[in-house]
């Protein structure tokens, strides 16, 4: 098995924490369950890990999965393993977006899988959504005789933008004529305003995998799920026999404790990114480089001029003002950044303000050349 290190993962392990300011965290803030009124403590279920088919089939109906069930995995992380390995034999090609998240990618090598990018198109919409089915032409475009496996996010990590309902379409019916099947990361999907759903319904074609981790803010219960037809589910959980086997049992115990308040829990999250979002507003609107598309999900991404830029205005961001941002270079783009919208306003505010500081200081050589921000979003938009 080669061996395949996954940088942002390790950046954000060992080093983001480290810095004073963060715009780096991709989840939502940690919620206080017991300030909440909320169940915050669980014990072993007596009846065991019966409790885990129960919380499948609690998911599996408040996100309409094939079949009313989902698998349970150890986060997101090990649902896109399991998927990856229940789809990919050694020398499968997967194509990817870009920018995108980097596991995706990481995990299909880490399976003997060759992958390669399409970019996915940003636009000025909301999130930098582009134009309907802008996305299903650029798949289509990049697929190649080898392509078993398309892997997308909604919303999108890092820009935010939901996937278009014309482009899903237009991508299922791509996947019945080409023969490959569609992984949708769904991780952030519920920090948008649709109901609560999977693309994985949409047919035999689509898997979708998610957590609730990001949006709900439990990333220290490491639950997270993998959402298809019975014959993919069943590939996943042969997967996961080699991986944790099953998720941890006071985990699961306190998840399912939990289901019944998860829409005062996305009530939270939306209205911190709502206040959150109209901050980050303003200060694009001061902020010329900074400036883009409207923000909407639980992260944002800012596209520079010049290549490299994104990677070199993170380091310098984090050296010179003790600010963490994730460069565009974990994701596949380094003229960009990401930023995270999830912190408490408080904080969060406080952050954006160093980040203010940071980019007046920084010197964009885009304005040597006459670039523009996003300039490239624009012109594949």
């Amino acid at each position: 098995m080669p061996s395949v290190p996954v940088e942002h993962i390790a950046w954000s392990k060992a080093r983001a924490s480290l810095h004073r300011y963060s715009l780096a965290d991709s989840a939502i803030a940690t919620p206080d369950l017991r300030a909440l009124g909320l169940p915050h403590a669980a014990e072993m279920p007596p009846e065991g890990y019966r409790a885990q088919a129960e919380l499948e089939r609690l998911i599996g109906e408040r996100i309409g999965a094939p079949g009313g069930r989902v698998l349970l995995t150890a986060g997101a992380s090990e649902a896109n393993a399991c998927a990856l390995a229940a789809l990919l034999s050694p020398g499968d090609e997967v194509l990817a977006e870009r920018p995108g998240y980097e596991p995706h990618r990481a995990a299909a090598r880490l399976f003997g899988a060759a992958v390669r990018a399409f970019d996915r198109p940003m636009g000025e919409g909301p999130g930098g959504a582009a134009r309907p089915g802008a996305l299903a032409e650029a798949v289509e475009q990049a697929l190649g005789p080898g392509t078993r496996l398309v892997v997308l996010s909604d919303l999108h990590n890092p820009g935010g933008a939901a996937l278009d309902e014309q482009d899903a379409r237009v991508l299922d019916a791509l996947a019945a004529q080409r023969g490959f099947r569609v992984l949708c990361d769904e991780t952030f999907r519920d920090a948008g305003r649709l109901s609560c759903g999977t693309r994985a319904a949409l047919s035999g074609r689509w898997l979708a995998t998610a957590s609730l981790t990001k949006v709900y803010g439990l990333g220290g219960l490491r639950i997270g799920w993998v959402a298809g037809d019975a014959a993919t589910l069943a590939a996943c959980e042969t997967a996961q026999d080699a991986l944790t086997v099953q998720p941890s049992l006071l985990s699961i115990a306190l998840a399912r404790a939990l289901v019944p308040h998860l829409d005062a829990l996305r009530a939270r999250t939306h209205a911190i990114l709502s206040a959150n979002h109209a901050a980050f507003g303003r200060l694009a609107a001061r902020q010329r480089h900074l400036a883009g598309p409207p923000v909407t999900g639980l992260t944002t991404w800012r596209e520079f001029g010049v290549e490299g830029e994104g990677d070199r205005f993170a380091a310098f961001a984090g050296a010179r003002f003790d600010l963490a941002l994730a460069r565009g270079g974990f994701f596949g783009r380094p003229r960009g950044v990401r930023v995270a919208l999830g912190g408490e306003p408080a904080a969060f505010a406080a952050a954006l303000e160093v980040l203010e500081a940071a980019a007046g200081a920084f010197d964009w050589a885009a304005e040597a050349g006459g670039s523009r921000v996003l300039e490239s979003q624009r012109e594949r938009a």
